[in-house]
Parts: structure tokens; sequence; C-alpha cells
């Protein structure tokens, strides 16, 4: 059975097959632009068109971006250059909210990403980086550059050079008598109202443990009607020794006394998993 279309006199419930009757025929999609697309609205899921804008064939897809319907390039190849693609490009400036990782993106195919030169995310936007995830930037020298306003990640690890012009750290504040319990999740500096009591036990948790690595926590105590110091320290529920500079653990004598620990990763010997290495400063 055939069907012959006239003009723009077509049923909603025609469906068609279309075939080339020569090797001289094409098929030409609508030809619009990125005004026109946006001003589709949201059309059926498959619809398909031309990006005069973008130079580019476009489908509206039910997950397009992030779980979210949208209009997205066919082949998804992204630019390039060259007979085969063979040099891949990028943009320099990001100007969009991303985010890399297969919850957000709902498959495992965007766990890790890669940049190539230096890129800036510009003011107001942000890329956010899932727990597993990765993102690379390639640069000159195989160094990584990448220009942000601010940046908010869990754990940062730099096998290079870390050059900074300015820096501002998080500190936790507990008012108590007694024992404190902190996690390592919420910064390495602690602030302390002591409002009673003497020396005291911290409990820090959630430490890393991954590899032989060394980490540090200071503890800032203020006289607030009671004196002393962490002189007992318990790693993720473990009890520590603590290496005391001077062979034994400083008094709290003035208004503020810091305690500084150097927790050392030894995870070859068998009582500890942690060496950990004590000082303190009184201030006036």
């Amino acid at each position: 059975m055939s069907t012959q279309i006239n003009g723009n006199n077509i049923q909603a419930t025609t469906r068609g097959l279309v075939e080339a009757w020569s090797i001289t025929e094409q098929l030409n999609l609508p030809n619009l632009n990125q005004a026109q697309v946006t001003a589709l609205g949201t059309p059926a899921f498959g619809t398909v068109v031309y990006n005069s804008t973008e130079d580019a064939a476009q489908i509206y897809k039910q997950d397009a971006n992030q779980g979210n319907p949208g209009w997205t390039t066919i082949g998804g190849g992204g630019p390039a250059v060259g007979e085969n693609s063979i040099i891949r490009t990028n943009g320099i400036e990001i100007t969009e909210n991303l985010t890399i990782g297969a919850v957000a993106n709902g498959g495992v195919e965007f766990t890790n990403g890669f940049s190539a030169g230096e890129i800036t995310i510009n003011s107001g936007y942000t890329v956010t980086i899932e727990n597993g995830a990765s993102w690379t930037l390639i640069g000159d020298d195989d160094l990584s550059f990448a220009h942000f306003v601010d940046i908010e990640s869990q754990h940062i690890t730099s096998t290079g050079r870390l050059h900074f012009e300015e820096t501002s750290e998080r500190i936790e504040y507990y008012t108590t008598s007694g024992t404190v319990t902190h996690s390592y999740n919420n910064g390495n500096s602690i602030w302390i109202f002591k409002n009673g009591g003497g020396n005291f036990t911290l409990n820090l948790n959630d430490v890393p443990t991954d590899g032989a690595h060394g980490y540090g926590v200071t503890v800032a105590i203020y006289d607030d009607g009671g004196t002393g110091i962490p002189s007992s320290l318990n790693i993720n529920g473990q009890g520590t020794n603590i290496q005391w500079l001077g062979g034994s653990a400083p008094s709290h004598d003035e208004k503020w006394m810091v305690v500084s620990f150097a927790m050392v990763r030894t995870p070859n010997t068998s009582q500890h998993a942690f060496t950990v290495f004590g000082s303190g400063s009184n201030y006036a």
C-alpha cells in the first residue's frame, strides 16, 4: 500500500518510510536558527532539525542533559578538524552548570572527562565532580590549567606544584568542658571554647586511610572558664600514642593554647594505623 502526500495536506496519523529513488536525491531537514529551534518549545521526542546557528543536525531527546529533555547534536562527537576527526577540539569558556559523573547523567560512560588547554569557568556557573568521577585538564608540557572564580571539592590531590595567592581555612567551633568528637571531613582546624574541666579526649573520625600519607590537625583552646589540652587522641575509633615535643604533654597556662598534631599513616605497623607527633604553645 502506498500513500501520496501533496503539499502540507498530511494527516496526523500518516506514517511513512523515506527512500531515495537515486543517488542524486537527499533528505532535507527543516533549516532553523537557534531562536527558531528554541521557539519550538517541547516538540515530540525524536524531532529532528538542522540548526543553522550550531551548524549541526539536532534531535529532541528525553535525556539530553543530566536527565533533562532537550536538544542534542546528532552523533554527539563534538567539534573536530581534519579527516576522520583526527584532532578533537574544545572551547575555552564554560557558560553553563555542568556535572561530571554517572548519577547526574544516567550512565557510567559519564564518569571520567577531560578537556584541553586553558579553560575559564565564567562567574555564576559551576562544574560539579561527583564522588568517584574525575575531570582531567590537559595543557602545555602536560600541565593542567583552569581559571576558577570559586571551586568547591571534597578532596583535591596535587602531584605537582601548588601555587596560590590567597587562602582561607575552615574552622569548626565547639563549646565544651570535656570530650570533643570531630569529623575530619569538616576540616582540620578546631576552635574550642573551654568552659570547664581539664585535659580531654579528642575523637577524630573520618581520617583517610588510603595509602601512606600524612595528615595534620590544629586545635586552638580558649580559656572560657576552663583549661586543658587534648592529651588523648582517638583516630577513627582507635587510640593512639602521642609523641610529644620535649617528651611530655604541654600544659594550658595562658588564655589561649594551640595544639598541633602531625598524623603519619603507617600501614605496616601492627598496633596503630597512625604515628602521631604533638606539640603545643601558650599565648597570653
